[in-house]
């Protein structure tokens, strides 16, 4: 069951949002993050797989996309830069790990590990298991002993999400989770079973702070609309639903 909370004190510990890719917090929680730091909390957005694009050839796959956000190969260079501006509108700090995105990833005889648009939201390849040992190990050494740590529920399926998700709970404390935004709006069975929410409520300049955030990835809004004005409109109606931002735990955690 959903319980809806106000901020009435200053949190002391500093949040941590992990961020498969250079956009999925913003997407996600961008009001919740803008309301924490504006009420003095310190908020940092890691972004998981902004490593550089590779050297060597690309997948057809990944020069697709490359050409639908009018990028190149300068793509994480730029989405970086669409970030800072984010994470500035939001008031949190941006981390950037060097892992790159899962459509540059390739096996050692240089095929990549998923070379269709489908692939992204199949399994993890198995030749990327070690990935989620290494990932765990870099944010064990770097996250602040006494952080929150909240990260992606991974629903839409997509590697990168499952990569943060397995990474983080291998860690073996406790956790917040976000739903995947817009992923979770196209989800048919319910994902709440074992999880109980709260709902951080969010005000009219939060839910335009989340607005603007978005907007800052000016390559990334074509994924999933078709213009700023459909954006806006579709963060606004997902608010109202809410009632907010939820975020979730595990029911045995509490």
């Amino acid at each position: 069951m959903a319980s809806s909370v106000k901020q009435k004190r200053v949190e002391t510990r500093p949040w941590v949002y992990l961020s498969p890719h250079l956009d999925d917090v913003a997407l996600s929680v961008g009001g919740l993050v803008w309301t924490q730091c504006t009420t003095g909390t310190a908020v940092e957005v890691w972004t998981i797989c902004a490593g550089d694009v590779p050297s060597g050839p690309l997948s057809p796959f990944a020069q697709s996309l490359h050409e639908r956000w009018g990028t190149g190969r300068d793509a994480v260079a730029r989405r970086r830069a669409e970030d800072e501006n984010a994470c500035r509108i939001l008031g949190a700090r941006p981390v950037y790990l060097d892992i790159p995105d899962c459509i540059y990833r390739r096996a050692a005889s240089g095929e990549p590990f998923y070379p269709q648009g489908g692939d992204i939201f199949g399994d993890l390849h198995p030749g990327e298991r070690a990935l989620v040992e290494h990932l765990a190990d870099l944010l064990a050494a770097r996250l602040p002993a006494n952080a929150v740590l909240v990260v992606p529920l991974t629903l839409g399926g997509h590697v990168d999400h499952q990569l943060t998700r397995a990474a983080a709970e291998r860690l073996g404390g406790p956790l917040w989770y976000y739903a995947d935004y817009p992923y979770v709006l196209w989800q048919t069975e319910d994902f709440s079973a074992g999880l109980s929410a709260q709902v951080f409520p969010l005000s009219p300049e939060a839910v335009t702070a989340w607005q603007n955030a978005v907007a800052a990835y000016r390559s990334q809004l074509s994924t999933f609309w078709a213009d700023e004005i459909e954006m806006r409109a579709a963060i606004a109606a997902y608010a109202r639903q809410q009632g907010g931002v939820a975020l979730y735990r595990m029911e045995h955690s509490f």
